[in-house]
């Protein structure tokens, strides 16, 4: 028990306060550890508002190539500072450094660090089946081992004074994190020192962040540890954006701080209001516009992918997209829709947010997933507790579809809230399917863009039928001639299929009346191999 008490005794209490008086305490140097040398101390940030028992809790590993850095840097007691404000119990440590002690030292100190909550649980107020790990580069290395120490027997490590508790975590998040060494030498020998060691032996759900122009930590082999992961069933959240090595540590904030928000809350099942999604995923930089896009899986939404500017200013039209094959997955049409996201569009599309193409799921879903987008995106309008409140402008949606998903979008023809349609390489002809037959073009009630591949698209007669038989409402055929069924949409950005939808967008729901000249004129500029015809339309 002495020892116990020695451990708590604080160096130093500091009391902060976020700007909505949520007050934390602040003690600094606590030993986790004092068998191996002076280092092994930790600051510890406990929230003084909410339930003071069974907290979630967050443990922060400071980087710098094992061999320097130290939980005083400035982004470290801002980040720990940041997270107890949001009622995180948050620790966050220093571990001996290889001028001290080599490899795996380190791994353990992390272990320890862990057990030193679990073991001192009660008094800390914290959950021990609640405890997540977060750290940069070789900070993220060790978070992201100590999401694998489960799975690990190979530190066995008899000084650890807490080595009766269990030092798995929750879940564990890195920034820049070395998977692998990746080049030759003695640390490279030791698989079980890196998380390249584990593939499909965690359990542990991981978020991986990495600037894809890192010259440090090569994308490649994060990538590599990735996909691995991912295809051997682990559950493997990953963020790539534009940036280098400082990508979660002082870059690209406004990506990775909504990002690792959205996963502790997920995982350490703390509920913060302020977070509405569970996960989120940056499709090719975020798109080519000026709002740099995301993609997410709304709590409230969750077999569906929102697509939307990060960072949404403005009120926002609204586009409904429905997947070829009628599939529960817009993952082969990510690149189109999150581009048209960053030009300023919330886009809802059907089925659950995948992370790899191989996650692809081979289930249908039903047309009335239309309604279900259409109705949640109306009550997000008009929630104030949404994030969504006045992003949204419900007197302008669209709903477009590929294949059997413009079949989809042409059963909810009617719905009053559709301002305008897109049916990408689809018709009806004379045939009934996804709940539309040639009678639902009756229904239509604004303007229409049929946008077919040539008459190698098994879609190509059925749009000629359509074109001819609808009377009511203007209507564009436009045909690009050499792209086949499967159109350009899994190319960058969507190819030009997606500049072709978006300028149809951006007339028909944002009013730019020069793209006119593209659909009326026939002015194909920058549309190699398209034709376009019209009818119904009043100059």
């Amino acid at each position: 028990m002495k020892r116990l008490s020695l451990l708590f005794v604080w160096c130093l209490t500091l009391t902060a306060a976020a700007q909505t008086n949520r007050e934390i305490t602040i003690s600094e140097n606590i030993a986790y550890r004092t068998d191996v040398g002076k280092n092994t101390v930790l600051d510890l940030a406990q929230p003084q508002f909410g339930p003071q028992k069974d907290r979630p809790a967050i443990l922060i590993i400071h980087g710098g190539g094992w061999n320097a850095g130290s939980k005083n840097d400035g982004v470290y007691q801002s980040l720990m500072r940041y997270y107890a404000q949001k009622g995180y119990v948050v620790a966050n440590m220093n571990y001996r450094l290889t001028g001290e002690a080599p490899l795996p030292a380190c791994i353990e100190d992390v272990r320890c660090a862990i057990r030193w909550m679990k073991a001192n649980a009660q008094k800390l107020g914290i959950d021990p089946q609640r405890i997540g790990t977060y750290g940069h580069s070789a900070g993220g290395h060790l978070s992201l081992m100590a999401g694998v120490a489960a799975e690990s027997k190979a530190f066995a490590d008899d000084k650890d004074p807490w080595k009766q508790y269990d030092c798995s975590v929750a879940c564990a998040a890195g920034g820049a994190p070395p998977t692998e060494i990746g080049r030759a030498g003695d640390w490279a020998d030791h698989t079980e020192w890196w998380p390249i060691g584990y593939i499909g032996k965690s359990k542990t759900p991981f978020l991986v962040l990495q600037g894809g122009e890192d010259p440090i930590v090569r994308p490649n082999l994060t990538e590599d540890w990735v996909v691995k992961m991912q295809r051997a069933g682990a559950s493997v959240d990953y963020v790539k954006v534009h940036g280098q090595h400082g990508v979660a540590f002082d870059q690209q904030l406004e990506f990775t701080r909504p990002a690792m928000d959205a996963f502790f809350a997920r995982y350490l099942k703390y509920e913060d209001p302020s977070v509405s999604f569970e996960q989120m995923k940056v499709v090719e930089y975020g798109g080519s516009g000026p709002q740099k896009a995301v993609a997410v899986r709304e709590k409230s939404l969750t077999d569906f992918v929102v697509y939307r500017p990060m960072i949404m200013k403005e009120k926002m039209p609204v586009l409904i997209f429905c997947n070829g094959g009628c599939m529960d997955t817009s993952i082969g049409y990510e690149n189109m829709l999150s581009d048209i996201a960053s030009y300023g569009y919330v886009v809802v599309a059907v089925g659950e947010l995948q992370m790899l193409a191989q996650h692809e799921k081979d289930r249908q879903t039903p047309s009335s997933m239309v309604k279900k987008a259409l109705d949640w995106i109306s009550k997000q309008a008009a929630d104030s507790a949404s994030p969504y409140y006045q992003k949204i402008d419900t007197d302008h949606i669209a709903a477009a579809g590929h294949s059997c998903g413009g079949a989809q979008v042409l059963a909810n023809a009617a719905d009053p809230r559709m301002k305008t349609y897109l049916i990408l390489n689809a018709g009806m002809g004379t045939m009934t399917m996804a709940d539309a037959n040639p009678q639902s073009l009756n229904n239509l009630h604004g303007p229409i863009l049929y946008l077919v591949g040539g008459s190698t698209d098994v879609a190509w007669q059925n749009a000629q039928v359509d074109y001819k038989a609808i009377k009511k409402v203007p209507v564009v055929l436009a045909d690009n001639t050499k792209s086949g069924h499967g159109g350009t949409y899994e190319q960058p950005n969507g190819g030009a299929n997606a500049r072709m939808v978006r300028a149809w967008l951006d007339w028909q729901l944002k009013g730019k009346q020069e793209n006119e000249k593209i659909f009326i004129d026939g002015d194909l500029t920058g549309y190699d191999n398209f034709t376009i015809q019209h009818k119904n339309y009043k100059k």
